[in-house]
């Protein structure tokens, strides 16, 4: 089977688990085709991505957050005019995500948590099948119990956790704790993806 994964390249967390599951596809007789990330002005590819992913990388102009002026944590006010003013870059990077998932000749998207993915099966509709991954999904489950925290804060990170899975017809929250599947919300509940390199 041909995958495609689309990634988000904030932060390196979920760079790290493309490549381990990367590995895990290749060793299970999967063909990775083509890996899509996520890109921004203040955003750089780090370099064990390239030295460890062995599909073709392509870069895209996505959405990214902005830090205050004191640059200790994402301005949500500062990120939504940003984006908002970016909208026309997007959408050519949505038309350009579908196109590679029409080119590729992939069976199967893997996205790992990046927005335009949804937005581009919203918009789109790609009949290949995606499965979104992280573990953020677990904001989406039944049974996951969030801090008594600002209500407004945890409603949009849930809200936009569900924009990056629209379309996903299996959603796999990554997790160190065991809890069952959400069958209603299609959200099963596995183990973190960790390179080779960790457990050796």
């Amino acid at each position: 089977m041909k995958v495609l994964f689309i990634v988000q390249g904030e932060g390196r967390g979920h760079l790290t688990q493309a490549i381990a599951m990367e590995d895990l596809l290749r060793r299970n007789g999967y063909e990775v085709v083509e890996v899509l990330v996520g890109k921004s002005n203040s955003r750089r590819l780090p370099g064990f991505f390239n030295r460890s992913i062995q599909a073709p990388v392509k870069r895209f102009l996505s959405p990214n957050f902005l830090p205050t002026t004191a640059n200790k944590r994402a301005s949500l006010s500062r990120s939504v005019a940003y984006n908002v003013m970016k909208l026309p870059t997007y959408i050519k990077s949505m038309h350009y995500i579908h196109t590679r998932i029409e080119e590729s000749g992939a069976e199967l998207v893997i996205n790992f948590y990046e927005l335009l993915t949804g937005l581009t099966y919203l918009l789109y509709r790609p009949a290949v099948p995606q499965i979104s991954i992280g573990h953020q999904y677990l904001f989406l489950h039944r049974d996951f119990g969030f801090p008594a925290k600002s209500r407004c804060g945890l409603w949009l990170l849930r809200f936009f956790t569900r924009l990056t899975c629209i379309g996903a017809s299996q959603k796999l929250a990554l997790s160190f704790r065991e809890m069952e599947d959400d069958e209603r919300a299609r959200i099963r509940v596995v183990p973190p993806l960790l390179r080779r390199e960790v457990l050796s």
